[in-house]
């Protein structure tokens, strides 16, 4: 695994700010977020009782407003597709902006563009550069 995720995953502000927006979700959608192994390529599975869907969390250094559209790279949007497709179940992008959360419904519909890029203000290593699905803010809800 490169080193510069695993700097990410053992990061403890990362971890706390992840949390934090994980136990939001959880009291408003009275669910629960179950961490998934890596290898899924997804953060979480979302359970009641059964598993009911997926939830992949992004927490941003921005607000909602200085960009018109929110991105993740190809990889996540496919492994979004594959889970979704696999097993029936609804896959969801929640994202944590300065002034708010927002969270979209990721489906064949979404709109969205591919462009190259990603991350490139803070560029850990020369793979955060790559295709990235770029999906209006305007889509996304805002998580209440």
């Amino acid at each position: 695994m490169r080193s510069a995720i695993q700097k990410d995953i053992k990061d403890s502000k990362t971890i706390k700010n992840e949390d934090s927006f994980k136990l939001c979700i959880e009291s408003k959608w009275s669910m629960l977020l179950d961490k998934l192994p890596i290898v899924y390529g997804f953060d979480y599975a979302c359970r009641r009782k059964d598993i009911v869907g997926w939830i992949e969390l992004k927490n941003r250094k921005l607000n909602s407003y200085d960009y018109k559209d929110s991105m993740i790279n190809l990889n996540k949007w496919l492994k979004a597709k594959e889970l979704r497709d696999g097993t029936g179940l609804p896959t969801i992008l929640a994202v944590r902006y300065y002034d708010k959360d927002l969270y979209v419904k990721l489906t064949d519909d979404t709109p969205h563009k591919i462009k190259w890029g990603a991350r490139t203000t803070k560029t850990r290593d020369w793979q955060d550069i790559g295709p990235a699905v770029h999906i209006p803010i305007s889509a996304f809800k805002e998580l209440f």
